[in-house]
């Protein structure tokens, strides 16, 4: 609904171009539409891409967690060392699909356990720059991990903001423009039957909008509130 009634209005800025009172409410509506879309805009990309940008890194610690841990399961198997090989033995499968806090805990418990057996596993391939190397990955990991709860918190800041915006925007509607659009009756009734029209298109009820928005801190969807708000008079 605001959109369409910004460009009805924009459309017959001869019609009210003069009064004063309109133009300025008609400012005041427009700068808080254009602040709603970019709100909207802001909070769609909040998430956007980190879900990849993690995956990716996963597999990227996955397959060098991989050449330490058969390293290490080598060596125990070398030694007899029957716990070292329980402690060690990690599938592919596991590294790549277990729970992110199941991931993260066994990469960290096998970066300790090469670190414990660095002399030893040398010999296996597996030196003292290649289990920092992995140790750094997994310090990176963690960082991005922690990137969607921050964007979480982004959203629900923005999602107070839009919320703000669309009470302003009524406001402005309800006691500004849709009272004054009534002085313009008999000079522009093309217009103001226009305008009364684009009031009552409406996409999403502004009764839907607390859920909806709920919903949406989960997703990583487009949600500008193209049509929502009271659109009663």
């Amino acid at each position: 609904m605001y959109q369409a009634v910004r460009r009805v209005i924009q459309s017959n800025n001869a019609s009210w171009n003069g009064l004063a009172a309109f133009e300025n409410a008609v400012t005041r509506f427009s700068q808080k539409v254009t602040e709603l879309e970019n709100l909207a805009y802001q909070k769609s990309k909040a998430l956007l891409g980190m879900k990849s940008k993690r995956d990716q890194k996963r597999e990227e610690i996955a397959e060098k967690a991989l050449y330490v841990a058969n390293a290490l399961y080598a060596y125990a198997s070398k030694i007899k060392d029957e716990k070292l090989k329980a402690d060690v033995k990690y599938s592919p499968s596991e590294l790549n699909y277990s729970p992110l806090s199941v991931f993260m805990r066994l990469v960290n418990g096998l970066i300790n356990t090469a670190n414990d057996n660095v002399n030893e596993i040398a010999d296996y391939g597996v030196d003292q720059n290649r289990i920092d190397d992995l140790t750094l990955a997994h310090m990176e990991f963690i960082e991005i991990s922690n990137l969607p709860r921050q964007a979480i918190v982004s959203r629900k800041v923005i999602t107070q903001q839009i919320d703000n915006a669309i009470t302003d925007i009524d406001d402005v509607l309800k006691s500004q423009l849709d009272k004054l659009i009534v002085l313009l009756t008999k000079d522009a009734p093309t217009f103001v039957m226009t305008y009364e029209g684009a009031r009552t298109i409406i996409d999403t009820p502004a009764t839907r909008r607390s859920k909806v928005e709920d919903d949406e801190d989960t997703e990583d969807g487009s949600d500008f509130p193209e049509d929502v708000g009271n659109n009663s008079p």
